[in-house]
């Protein structure tokens, strides 16, 4: 469990948080050599070429969305985009004629999650003329369980599938301890989280296992689990690297108050994007949220108010004779903030320097919402309900780190996505929102332990007089809203790729894995270490 303490010195306030629990693990550890090797690469491609002609040669419409749909659940989708692509643009222009509700609910599913615009009413045929969901359909758990994964697409004003998602959780909430494998297991998973918001690469990982024992196509099955090897060797070379750099900066000794969070950090950007073409943007986005994690704890629970007014000064001026100003452990923060800056602008091609304005620009708006919170902590002031989540809007650090998401991208993230992230679109607010109510629900209590300012949720049940859990149920309704309007972001245009508003769904998707799947998992490393093994340390058996 973590404390609350008092220090002596200055009156400083910390938080014992979980020590790391990895140390130098990732940086000795061997990988296997041969999921290194030429010949698991070689090998890799031929059977990319045989999955490539099974798609092109599936004539039967289901057959050919179960393909996709598997290829995908195993993580080696991106390995067929244009395929998928064409698969799915020709799905888009047929009538799909179909009674079977796993069937619909999976045209429904595979469509709306590539951003077609596809009506909720194909589901009509399954209720009665008063709206609820034909009984027969109860006992039908795999048709359950597609229709309540369909149903985590909803956006805005779509009650069918408002009426789908009780159904269907209901009914399989009903039937799972009655399953055998590996359907049970599927299903219990999704009723924590539904597919659609589950960590990608997790879920390919367990489901390689799954496929196995249904009745598998053996091409497929022997890519996925090639590939998932190949993949884990290059994220356990990276996972050297960042634990160079950090061991490098060193926060264990110099800044014992803070989350030494660098392989969890790597284990939530892995849910962002795991993908071997985006090694750059992840290793960029590690690094940065590592160190908004320190910024944060520092704010939160040991500089002083002049400390925090002087590291807010030195960020507004950004340069390096500012830290002449600051105490030592502060010193340390900035100019690390600052070379990593530097860093990364150094890492990008010269078309692609002005992306670390944009990244400069949003740590300085994140470093304001700090100040702001601990000036109103300082002066006692209890901040009203929209006060405090405008605000923490800014503090949760998502708009920075959706800004920052893009940095590291390729030619995708052009200079008109990073303005239009950089404006607070609805979709980043959504994803702020969410992040935000997540977060004040899960740490309410050490919120309190900490005698901090007020949090959105605390602010939300004084000005309304409400009970805590009157409260929550109304921070869960939003947070269900701000799901809908994510939803709704992959279907409407933007001037920004698919490709990039993908990485903000995923950034909140990993925000419930971690703080709800994995109950808090970033702040107690202990619930999420078997995940990190199983992701980077076992290799799967060929």
């Amino acid at each position: 469990m973590e404390d609350t303490v008092k220090s002596e010195k200055l009156g400083r306030k910390s938080y014992a948080y979980q020590p790391n629990l990895w140390g130098d693990f990732f940086i000795t550890h061997a990988v296997p050599i041969q999921n290194s090797s030429k010949w698991l690469k070689t090998r890799a491609d031929d059977l990319k070429d045989e999955v490539r002609i099974l798609i092109k040669s599936s004539a039967d419409t289901v057959e050919k969305m179960t393909l996709i749909d598997t290829i995908q659940h195993l993580g080696i989708g991106y390995l067929f985009e244009k395929e998928i692509d064409a698969v799915l643009t020709n799905l888009r222009a047929l009538t799909f004629e179909s009674n079977d509700l796993h069937e619909v609910a999976l045209y429904f599913k595979l469509l709306r999650q590539h951003g077609f615009p596809i009506s909720s009413e194909i589901f009509l045929k399954f209720q009665n003329d008063d709206g609820s969901f034909k009984t027969t359909l109860s006992r039908d758990a795999r048709g359950l369980l597609s229709l309540y994964n369909a149903a985590s697409l909803q956006i805005r004003d779509e009650d069918i599938l408002e009426k789908a998602n009780v159904f269907a959780h209901d009914g399989l909430k009903h039937l799972v301890h009655d399953l055998k494998s590996p359907l049970r297991n599927q299903v219990s998973r999704a009723l924590n989280t539904p597919l659609p918001k589950m960590m990608k690469r997790l879920e390919a990982r367990w489901y390689i296992d799954e496929y196995e024992e249904e009745t598998p196509n053996h091409v497929i099955l022997e890519l996925a689990k090639l590939d998932f090897n190949i993949v884990q060797a290059l994220h356990c070379e990276e996972l050297k690297a960042i634990s160079l750099w950090w061991k490098d900066f060193n926060p264990k000794e110099k800044l014992g108050y803070a989350r030494d969070r660098i392989i969890e950090s790597y284990f939530w950007i892995t849910g962002i994007y795991y993908e071997p073409q985006f090694s750059r943007a992840r290793i960029i986005l590690v690094k940065v949220i590592a160190l908004i994690t320190i910024l944060d704890d520092t704010y939160d629970v040991h500089a002083t108010l002049e400390e925090c007014r002087q590291l807010a000064d030195a960020v507004e001026r950004w340069d390096k004779k500012s830290a002449e100003i600051l105490d030592e452990y502060l010193t340390l923060v900035y100019l690390t903030l600052i070379n990593l800056c530097e860093e990364i602008e150094n890492e990008l091609e010269p078309s692609e320097k002005y992306r670390a304005s944009y990244l400069i620009e949003g740590l300085k708006t994140l470093i304001r919402s700090y100040i702001q919170e601990a000036e109103w902590h300082a002066q006692g002031y209890f901040p009203t309900f929209q006060e405090r989540l405008e605000v923490s809007l800014i503090s949760s650090a998502v708009p920075v780190l959706c800004c920052a998401s893009f940095v590291g991208m390729g030619d995708v993230a052009t200079k008109e996505a990073f303005l239009w992230v950089n404006q607070n679109p609805d979709m980043v607010r959504a994803a702020s929102e969410v992040a935000r109510f997540i977060d004040d629900v899960v740490g309410y209590e050490r919120e309190r332990s900490l005698e901090e300012l007020p949090s959105v949720l605390g602010c939300y049940m004084k000005e309304q007089n409400v009970t805590k859990d009157a409260a929550v149920i109304k921070f869960e309704e939003w947070t269900q809203d701000g799901w809908r309007r994510l939803n709704q972001a992959f279907l409407e245009p933007t001037p920004v790729s698919p490709v990039l508003i993908e990485r903000i769904f995923n950034f909140i998707a990993m925000i419930h894995v971690l703080y709800i799947h994995m109950r808090n998992g970033f702040s107690e490393p202990t619930n999420v270490k078997k995940y990190i093994s199983l992701l980077y340390v076992e290799p799967l058996c060929i």
